[in-house]
């Protein structure tokens, strides 16, 4: 069994990068090892086919420095909270063992975007139960936090990630059939919109100015943070 620091899951292959792209690029720069789950392979994306979308995420995961990348293969446009996909985050929980776990926001506009977070959640939480067989020891993550999808949230912080922004975009751009009108002859969507580069880079530079930053991603925990010392909190007043 190994151990990680953070395991991200996401639904689709690009979620991750999107939501949490530019902190995890952060982590790996100050030696932390991630791990990136995608749900389903999205075989149902309107552009593209699940062997460009694997070998886009491959070249995203590169790029973001994991340390691997793993699909459940879940059924796209119909990601149910079930034993079956449940288990299948409980073995993966329990492979990497991972201190951090990044999951989407449980409200989305996209059903498999909220289902993914429920999915995650409760399966993170069969991972902690010694009776739950698998065949691998009980490992449950100590801190969870949730990242932004299209619906947005007040978070309750903001990472600086002005320094790997450009990185993230790369990453992003590595899912070119999803991204570049002219990487395929299928439909446009949404995502080829020429505005979806200003989309992103507006939200981002949105929370970034929050905290004095250029660029940022905000994050949601639920509970309350523990504070040692007040002094050595980092926050903006303005």
């Amino acid at each position: 069994m190994a151990e990680v620091d953070v395991l991200a899951f996401g639904a689709h292959p690009d979620d991750i990068e999107i939501g949490c792209g530019g902190t995890l690029i952060k982590l790996v720069d100050a030696g932390r090892s991630i791990v990136l789950v995608d749900m389903v392979q999205g075989e149902l994306g309107t552009r593209g086919t699940v062997e460009t979308r694997r070998l886009e995420a491959a070249k995203a995961a590169e790029i973001l420095g994991a340390t691997a990348r793993e699909n459940l293969e879940l059924q796209d446009g119909n990601l149910q909270v079930d034993a079956m996909a449940k288990h299948k985050v409980v073995k993966v929980t329990r492979r990497w063992r991972p201190k951090l776990i990044l999951i989407p926001y449980w409200k989305d506009r996209h059903p498999d975007h909220a289902h993914a977070s429920e999915i995650a959640y409760e399966g993170m939480f069969l991972a902690g139960l010694p009776r739950y067989d698998t065949g691998q020891p009980s490992h449950r993550p100590t801190q969870i936090l949730y990242y932004m999808g299209w619906q947005e949230f007040d978070p309750s912080f903001i990472v600086d990630i002005t320094a790997q922004f450009e990185q993230k975009m790369s990453a992003i751009r590595a899912y070119a059939t999803q991204f570049n009108l002219d990487a395929s002859t299928d439909p446009p969507t949404q995502l080829t919109s020429h505005e979806i580069d200003w989309l992103i880079r507006s939200r981002m530079a949105y929370y970034g100015s929050r905290i004095g930053k250029r660029y940022g991603e905000g994050f949601l925990i639920r509970g309350s943070l523990e504070v040692e010392d007040p002094l050595e909190l980092q926050f903006s007043s303005f």
